[in-house]
């Protein structure tokens, strides 16, 4: 059976900050910057590309590109690029999809940052479509469920002034039923133990703490930071360097036992596969709507499986990519923990019909058809601010 590609559509989503406070200047300063890299490019609200692939046979599905800092850049790639690649191909047959859109600008050097996110929405829509058509989850599809409830993280605690501030932020979480939470870091060892020390005070020895540098350390502060992280019996220590340092992040990893997290921002399996013979990391974390898809995320948790290394998917985006998240976790056995986004952001939390459930520091895995992402059309006009 073949069933051709009649019709790609790409939306631009939007949430400003601005609006979810009574004036621009309201909006906190934790907010703006709730990590070490966006001291450069501030955070101003929520984005995300979302991408309708269109069967002849009138079948739609559904996927997204990670929209930050501008969800119109990869629209307009879906749209002026992606788009003449893919009408009249086969719907049903994604990995060769996959490989013609790849491969489409492998010889130009364009095949990750922007252009792979828009290979990630397309892929999630296409996965979408096949399991709408099969009437099966995704994670059927592949192969799964290996778990049918992913344990997960409340991410972030992020970079506030005070260490009491700190504190509570990470009481909220607890209190909202998280098991594990995590703590951006990056401002120097004494700053960094004043607000890992408060927020180990207040939620105590049983909640799982995990920190996120966001590459702003060379190795000696790295492994300066990584003492205070032991002092404080906190393992994780994701993105301590530069993600391309691949010498020293194995060197950090020799130097202080820990948790070496990477992999939010150095997206394919041929990223990894440096990382991995050089043993530089014990974790990797693909965000399904910037590495490629559910396609190169399930390469990507195989390849780091023959190296006994996990994945924890990077939990950034709107519903949709939320949804789609999960059908991978639930499929593949390497599986260490999700990241479960819970800054401000209603294109996660408003634009699904039948938002996957939370309890107990878990997320239901979606049972319906496809990614078991149902979109309410009238929220997602509401956050749209360009077609394409």
């Amino acid at each position: 059976m073949t069933l051709r590609i009649a019709k790609i559509e790409a939306l631009a989503l939007s949430a400003s900050f601005d609006d979810l406070y009574d004036s621009p200047d309201d909006v906190p300063s934790w907010l703006r910057f709730p990590a070490a890299s966006h001291h450069v490019l501030p955070r101003r609200g929520q984005y995300a590309t979302l991408v309708k692939v269109h069967a002849e046979d009138g079948t739609v599905g559904i996927g997204e590109c990670y929209g930050l800092p501008a969800p119109e850049v990869t629209a307009t790639v879906v749209s002026s690029v992606l788009t003449p690649l893919l009408l009249g191909q086969d719907a049903l047959a994604g990995t060769a999809v996959w490989e013609r859109l790849f491969q489409g600008q492998a010889a130009g050097g364009h095949n990750r940052g922007f252009y792979l996110e828009a290979i990630a929405g397309i892929d999630l829509a296409l996965w979408d479509l096949r399991g709408k058509l099969a009437g099966e989850p995704v994670h059927r599809l592949l192969g799964g469920p290996v778990r049918e409830r992913v344990d997960c993280y409340a991410s972030p605690v992020a970079l506030h002034a005070d260490p009491d501030d700190s504190a509570e932020h990470a009481r909220q979480y607890v209190d909202a039923g998280f098991r594990a939470l995590k703590v951006k870091i990056g401002r120097g060892a004494r700053t960094d133990r004043a607000h890992l020390s408060a927020v180990r005070a207040e939620v105590g020895e049983s909640v799982e703490i995990l920190t996120d540098v966001n590459c702003a350390y060379d190795l000696d502060e790295a492994t300066r930071v990584g003492a205070v992280l032991r002092d404080l019996d906190i393992a994780w220590f994701e993105e301590p360097l530069q993600v391309d340092d691949v010498a020293n992040l194995a060197e950090l990893r020799r130097r202080t036992g820990l948790t070496i997290v990477n992999g939010e921002t150095h997206f394919t399996r041929f990223d990894l596969r440096d990382s991995l013979v050089a043993g530089a990391i014990d974790v990797f974390m693909p965000n399904v709507a910037r590495c490629g898809g559910i396609t190169e995320a399930t390469r990507i948790a195989a390849l780091a499986s023959a190296f006994h290394v996990d994945i924890a998917p990077h939990g950034v985006g709107s519903g949709v990519s939320l949804a789609a998240a999960l059908q991978l976790c639930a499929a593949v056995p390497n599986l260490r923990t999700y990241e479960y986004n819970r800054l401000p952001n209603p294109i996660r939390e408003r634009i699904l019909r039948n938002p996957p459930e939370f309890r107990a520091g878990a997320l239901s895995v979606p049972q319906g058809p496809g990614l078991g992402a149902e979109l309410d059309d009238a929220v997602v006009d509401h956050y749209t601010i360009a077609r394409f």
